[in-house]
């Protein structure tokens, strides 16, 4: 159903929700990004993160596209009173899957905001860049968390890559092309953020343009390479080993050691939903 207005009753919501977020817990002095309360039951409210996706977005043969019209001409406000609470968040007060998800979301968060504040998204392959050449659309500072200004590419390479262990997250991060991951359809929690993960794995491997086995031949799609300095640290053994955990058990043998990688280039045309005229 093509989106004119924003419901009112998820406008009121919001408006009631991000009122309440303007005194989240009180900031300390201890250094950022690397330091954790591993006893901390404290979390994040993105519950009205989720209640724009929801009301923002349309799902479209399997994926989650983004009304960016919709967005920038009644959304705005929202998203500046959202990064406002984000930035405010005391992320050393958080455990570590809770702060896991936290990046996660503002990072994707922040990319919507991004794009939704322009009224027209133009030569966005040229704005995006890759993970190891970044254009000016990832490397420009989006916000500021305990005195430190972020952009995207930070946020991606010295916090998540560089905090966790975890190649799954590649498949957590909305990129805003067709041929990237989705946008997750509901923010991650420090509850779910490792299922959820393992989930955008299982959803982006599935479909044959990203990850197919077809006899001894292996194909993946050049995503995979986009990441290869951050999630694999230029190591393609390392690659195969994530790669092996994604098919079925008979070819894992055969992509971490044998088989040859056919790259299959992915489509970085911007995705975004806009009102179709009905059949």
């Amino acid at each position: 159903m093509p989106h004119a207005r924003l419901p009112q009753a998820v406008l009121s919501a919001l408006a009631l929700s991000l009122a309440g977020l303007a005194t989240p817990l009180a900031a300390t002095a201890e250094p950022l990004f690397t330091t954790y309360d591993a006893e901390s039951s404290a979390t994040v409210d993105s519950n009205p993160y989720a209640e724009m996706i929801r009301a923002l977005t349309a799902n479209e043969r399997g994926r989650t596209l983004v009304a960016y019209d919709v967005a920038h001409a009644q959304a705005l406000p929202f998203f500046s009173d959202y990064a406002d609470y984000l930035a405010a968040v005391p992320v050393e007060q958080l455990n570590r899957d809770e702060q896991l998800a936290y990046w996660l979301n503002t990072r994707n968060f922040l990319l919507v905001q991004a794009i939704s504040e322009e009224r027209r998204v133009r030569g966005y392959k040229k704005k995006r860049g890759t993970p190891s050449d970044p254009g000016a659309f990832w490397t420009e500072k989006r916000i500021t968390v305990a005195g430190t200004a972020l952009s995207l590419q930070d946020i991606e390479q010295d916090i998540l890559f560089a905090g966790w262990d975890e190649p799954n997250i590649i498949f957590g991060l909305y990129q805003g092309v067709r041929g990237g991951p989705s946008l997750p359809q509901r923010p991650f929690t420090g509850a779910d953020v490792h299922d959820k993960l393992a989930e955008a794995a299982a959803r982006f491997s599935a479909d044959t343009r990203n990850l197919r086995v077809r006899g001894d031949k292996v194909r993946i799609s050049a995503y995979f390479d986009w990441y290869l300095p951050l999630a694999y640290d230029n190591d393609e053994t390392a690659l195969r080993a994530h790669l092996a955990t994604l098919v079925q058990p008979k070819h894992q043998d055969l992509v971490r050691t044998n088989a040859k990688l056919d790259r299959r280039n992915f489509s970085t045309e911007f995705e975004q939903y806009q009102a179709r005229q009905a059949n």
